[in-house]
């Protein structure tokens, strides 16, 4: 029997790499193990699994979904090595090994195992080789797949930070340590990644993405050091963020590790695994089938994906204004691929590539990151100054058709054309820098009615693509002319004004005389606290843009106390989580989509919460009629 085992050792390319004096080693210090049909040798609720060479029979590793159907990843044969992956599981292991028939099994300690790692580098350098033959799946759905990771996490943490999520258990080496000696410590403390530091600095990380992209030239790998592979300039968050913040910081980067910093320190790391918990598509699964679409109708697809995600963060507690920024994410990468793909097109069309460099900007909630399903587009584009006259026209032409389709692809993507005709295809919206440096300045000449709404619009733009530094330039540029123009705080306290807040003198809310028992959510209730944060901070020369953002700078400079920017915040979610709600349910049953919201159809309690929110929005307008010195109206 032993001569049996040890010429299987010898077959397999990862024992083949030992001396004959080890694999004997393994033979006498190891036991065989037989198991009946089903048997799981391995279990997904097992911290602690030794590693299994199967000699007779066939075995499978499975995931066991939320729904509980069994999905077979992977299946073992005799002379392969099962629960391997499982020593590069963070915490319990996610996947089981089942038997599928009676088999046997060498059953080979982890701790010689480990051993063996860290003693012989030909087996390090080959067992590195095999890792990425099963992670090329089984790491994708570890990772990404819902089901690999939904055991054992609560779901959806979100009112934790990340201090709460992070890992403890940190490994670190310095920059000159052999890659062979980083994939040893990740095998041997079971974890997914090593910071390299030095002097007490965070110098970089490795994971096995890192140690994976070495494969195919693995014959070099044992002559590198930790330095020559780690990736730099690591991404790092505070203990203090929220749940929320630390997945759009993978969102944006398309990572899986997260240092956690307290002070300056690095005390945890968070990983995807950690946070996602997602039945059927994962985050960074959706960022990359986005980025990768080819096609509109590819996009589009991915935008239902994002509406079903949506109404499980909805269902699973998360703050509106936490929804707001996923969908904010989603939607600008969407935006990006769309003009992309424009541009791709343009050049298919003989059109070429744009003529000069341009910034596409989006404005309104959009800008503000405030979208939610009913938002439609505010959009425009900057381009630098043309001195020629002629040329300046061509480039305007290239622009205009561009602009078409990327408008004409954001609503085949689900998001409406602007009913006032705010995008890019409008050359109001289009325009040179010093052409709408001009428009600027008309605004602050000549200001009043629809305007004043347009002006208001525009304040809240946002660079999404191309050379950012135009609109940077042109936020510069209006914060510095409006100095000269004192009066427009008044038009914009006044603007506010002239729509009052549908809350009665009592506490009876007043409903909109074209919604049956309800009013506007947007239009009656959270424009005035936008409004609010917007003309404050223009008035302070904050350069934020979204309503969250400017009233905690606004907080900073004390125009509002702790408390009083608690309970804005509260009343602002509050709002915005009735007219997300009530979108997904128009959506579901296929109404079109609006800012109604019935109030006589709430429950109790929520009535007392609307009407607590809507008195926030009455204080606020209060406090802008007071500040800048509106008449005429009663406070």
């Amino acid at each position: 029997m032993k001569e049996r085992v040890k010429e299987m050792l010898q077959q397999n390319e990862l024992f083949r790499t030992l001396p004959q004096e080890t694999i004997d080693e393994i033979i006498e210090v190891s036991s065989v193990a037989e198991y009946p049909k089903h048997h799981f040798v391995i279990h997904e609720r097992e911290q602690e699994n030794d590693l299994f060479f199967l000699l007779e029979g066939m075995a499978r590793s499975i995931i066991i979904t939320d729904e509980g159907e069994e999905v077979s990843v992977r299946f073992y044969h005799p002379g392969e090595l099962a629960g391997l992956i499982n020593t590069l599981a963070e915490d319990t292991s996610r996947f089981s090994v089942q038997t599928m028939e009676n088999s046997r099994f060498l059953v080979i300690k982890k701790t010689l195992f480990n051993r063996l790692v860290h003693d012989h580098a030909p087996f390090a350098e080959q067992l590195t080789h095999d890792i990425s033959k099963r992670l090329q799946y089984m790491y994708h759905a570890l990772a990404l797949e819902s089901s690999a990771h939904h055991h054992g996490f609560e779901a959806y943490p979100y009112r934790k930070k990340a201090g709460e999520l992070m890992e403890t258990e940190l490994v670190f080496l310095p920059p000159g340590a052999p890659v062979i000696e980083a994939a040893s410590v990740m095998l041997r403390e079971q974890t997914s990644s090593v910071l390299i530091m030095e002097d007490e600095a965070l110098r970089g990380i490795v994971t096995e993405r890192d140690l994976i992209a070495l494969l195919p030239n693995y014959q070099t790998i044992a002559s590198l050091t930790v330095q020559d592979v780690m990736s730099g300039n690591v991404v790092t968050i505070s203990e203090d963020a929220y749940f929320y913040e630390a997945m759009l910081m993978m969102m944006k980067h398309q990572i899986k590790h997260l240092p956690v910093l307290s002070h300056g320190k690095v005390e945890g790391i968070i990983t995807l695994k950690k946070l996602t918990d997602f039945r059927g598509h994962s985050v960074l699964g959706m960022v990359k089938d986005i980025d990768a679409a080819q096609t509109i109708e590819q996009l589009a697809e991915q935008h239902k994906k994002i509406v079903a995600f949506i109404d499980r963060m909805m269902r699973e507690g998360a703050a509106a204004h936490e929804i707001c920024s996923i969908i904010t994410e989603f939607n600008d990468r969407i935006l990006r691929r769309i003009i992309e793909l424009s541009e791709q097109a343009m050049v298919a069309g003989g059109w070429g590539a744009p003529p000069t460099d341009y910034c596409w900007i989006t404005m309104g909630s959009e800008g503000r990151k405030e979208q939610t399903l009913s938002t439609d587009q505010d959009n425009g584009i900057i381009y630098p100054d043309i001195e020629d006259e002629a040329h300046h026209a061509e480039v305007d032409n290239y622009f205009a058709r561009l602009a078409e389709k990327i408008v004409a692809g954001l609503e085949a993507c689900g998001f409406p054309r602007c009913k006032g005709d705010v995008m890019a295809t409008n050359p109001k919206w289009r325009k040179s820098l010093s052409d709408w440096k001009r428009m600027v300045n008309a605004w602050f000449s000549h200001m009043q009615g629809e305007e004043i709404r347009m002006f208001t619009i525009f304040l809240d733009f946002r660079p999404v693509y191309g050379k950012t530094e135009l609109a940077n330039d042109l936020r510069r540029y209006f914060l510095t002319r409006k100095k000269d123009f004192p009066f427009i705080y008044n038009l914009l306290a006044e603007d506010d004004a002239s729509c009052s807040v549908p809350l009665g003198i009592f506490g009876r809310v007043i409903y909109d005389k074209k919604i049956k028992d309800g009013i506007d959510i947007k239009g009656g209730a959270l424009v005035h606290f936008v409004n609010a944060m917007r003309l404050l901070s223009i008035f302070e020369g904050i350069e934020a843009v979204s309503t969250l953002e400017r009233l905690e700078q606004l907080t900073k400079k004390r125009v509002f106390t702790q408390e009083e920017e608690d309970e804005i915040k509260d009343s602002f979610n509050t709002l915005l989580h009735f007219r997300i709600r009530e979108n997904m349910r128009q959506l579901k049953q296929k109404r079109p989509l609006s800012n109604e919201l019935h109030v006589a159809a709430l429950p109790k309690e929520e009535q007392i919460r609307l009407k607590k929110s809507l008195n926030t929005a009455k204080w606020l307008q209060q406090k802008l009629i007071r500040q800048f010195h509106v008449r005429g109206i009663r406070i």
